[in-house]
């Protein structure tokens, strides 16, 4: 969604800078809401979550303008924990690539909700560019400080199609357009990095 310049986007901006506590208690409600209604199954809707966040309507659009836009933001906060891990636990570097996307797989499962309902929105394409430019971001930099790539490929183009191609698959899981077991999932985001991926230097 394009930042239009009103008062409402501009505390949302405001509040993303934030170290406030009340902005990181508020934020972390609306994230439970979404895991909680996840996990029973029920429709997620920005009612939904307000009700079972104890907040207002005005409290969730003063943080997120959208669905999608709360989606991207706990996508985000995700692919960075991921890459956190990853650094941290990559001696083996096959183990390690297959534990990441073990819990890259984990996060969209405890958000499925979510996922379907922004996949269902007919505005949601900028949404879903924005969360493989996200992904591909964490990659990328996963790739210059980590791992050696083929030569005559670049981090960023590399990066790029490694997150569409991953954003893709996952998509047409969460949506139900391919019937796949979580552990084909993560078999199959694994074994289709491009030759060469994950080998440290």
């Amino acid at each position: 969604m394009h930042d239009d310049g009103t008062p409402t986007q501009a505390l949302r901006r405001t509040l993303d800078r934030s170290s406030d506590p009340r902005v990181t208690r508020t934020r972390a409600a609306i994230a439970d809401a979404v895991h909680e209604l996840s996990r029973q199954g029920d429709e997620i809707t920005v009612a939904a979550i307000v009700r079972a966040a104890g907040i207002s309507r005005a409290s969730f659009y003063s943080h997120y303008a959208s669905l999608d836009q709360l989606a991207l933001a706990l996508h985000q906060e995700a692919f960075a924990t991921i890459s956190e891990l990853y650094a941290k636990e990559a001696r083996d570097s096959a183990a390690a690539l297959r534990d990441a996307q073990r819990r890259l797989v984990a996060h969209f499962v405890e958000n499925r909700g979510l996922s379907a309902a922004v996949a269902a929105l007919p505005v949601s394409k900028d949404m879903y560019l924005s969360g493989v430019r996200a992904l591909a971001a964490v990659i990328e930099e996963w790739l210059a400080r980590e791992v050696t790539i083929p030569a005559g490929l670049d981090f960023e183009p590399t990066a790029r199609y490694i997150a569409g191609a991953a954003y893709g698959l996952i998509d047409a899981w969460l949506t139900g357009e391919l019937e796949m077991t979580d552990d084909a999932l993560i078999d199959h985001l694994t074994r289709l990095l491009p030759p060469g991926i994950g080998e440290h230097r």
